[in-house]
């Protein structure tokens, strides 16, 4: 931590780190390179203090460093709001542990702040391209904030990786947690409540997706249960009503692909890789539209709790030469803090006086 009489920080990042060290090295090595890191208050999560060893974190790059013990992670929600909690910034900015922001991610993020906005969200990169799975995913949740982007204000911000006033969250503290668990109905009540959203362009960070066939399958079963149930849930329909929305699912992808097929035709990619996404959006959409006929009739019962394995272990859910790449460079990192600490050592034991 920096000395008492410095500063306080100006935005405070949350990352939510359940999968243990060697998932969150890539992500904290592009925090570590924000421009403007020393007014960064860093808090990570995690079960246990111990699973960030081999890892550098609090080594004076940031205004301070905190990290907070939550026992097991099982809600990335109810993880995020604890490390809401004990941020003292007046942004803060929440990241995931398969984000990576780049350099000015930060400094934009700030700047925007002294704008009237109650929260403020970056541009959204593919960060794994060469994978089809990896774009139907990417296209089915950040497509809509895909570069190129004009700066502007929204009704929606990427989930998971967006800023907020902190003092805007402090009425919601009791159910921080839930509203973090499906963000976009804390963004609803915000601008239900007079506030407003802003996308800066020049705020950007690449999200690493769900590239595993299975994978996709089951995730977008439980997102389309949860969107239907609270469609209904919502808008209060009568029994009538959701058995014939029920029975429509096989009609839902073909409604989607209005949408979709848009946000597909923008996205920087091979003809080959479009042909192979489209492909794989056809069982995909499917599966939504199974989860969402079933969300209708019968709620969303425990879709979130199944949805949160998918963001807080996301190693399980790519391909293994994916899994092997994110191990070396967590073993290359480690590498690094050795070379650096033996490095320090030597030089003050060489600048110590000899008898």
């Amino acid at each position: 931590m920096n000395i008492s009489n410095s500063p306080p920080p100006s935005l405070s990042v949350v990352l939510v780190a359940a999968s243990g060290a060697a998932s969150v090295a890539r992500t904290i090595s592009h925090l570590r390179k924000q421009s403007v890191r020393q007014v960064i208050e860093f808090i990570v999560v995690v079960a246990n203090e111990r699973e960030l060893d081999g890892l550098t974190i609090d080594d004076g790059v940031f205004h301070t460093v905190r990290v907070v013990s939550t026992g097991t992670i099982t809600a990335r929600g109810a993880a995020a709001a604890e490390g809401i909690a004990h941020a003292t910034a007046p942004i803060v900015g929440l990241i995931e542990d398969h984000s990576f922001p780049e350099p000015e991610w930060a400094e934009s993020l700030i700047r925007s702040h002294n704008g009237p906005w109650a929260a403020v969200g970056p541009v959204v990169g593919n960060a794994n391209p060469d994978d089809a799975l990896s774009w139907v995913n990417f296209v089915l949740t950040y497509a809509a904030f895909s570069p190129p982007q004009q700066s502007g204000p929204r009704e929606m911000l990427p989930w998971h990786n967006s800023s907020y006033k902190r003092e805007l969250l402090l009425p919601y503290a009791d159910r921080l947690g839930e509203l973090f668990s499906w963000e976009g109905t804390l963004q609803q009540e915000l601008c239900r409540n007079g506030h407003r959203l802003y996308l800066d362009s020049t705020a950007q960070t690449s999200h690493a997706n769900v590239s595993r066939f299975g994978s996709t399958l089951r995730l977008n079963v439980q997102r389309g249960r949860i969107m239907g149930g609270l469609r209904a849930q919502q808008e209060r329909w009568p029994v009538w009503r959701k058995w014939i929305h029920a029975a429509a699912f096989p009609l839902y992808p073909f409604m989607q692909a209005r949408f979709v097929i848009p946000g597909l035709r923008r996205q920087p990619m091979s003809a080959r890789m479009r042909v192979n996404t489209f492909c794989m959006l056809v069982p995909t959409l499917t599966a939504m539209a199974v989860g969402e006929a079933r969300g209708i009739f019968s709620g969303i019962g425990n879709a979130l709790h199944l949805l949160e394995d998918y963001e807080l272990h996301r190693l399980k859910h790519i391909p293994r030469k994916e899994r092997e790449e994110i191990l070396e460079y967590f073993s290359s990192v480690k590498l690094s803090d050795h070379s650096r600490a033996a490095a320090s050592a030597d030089d003050v034991q060489s600048e110590s006086p000899t008898k």
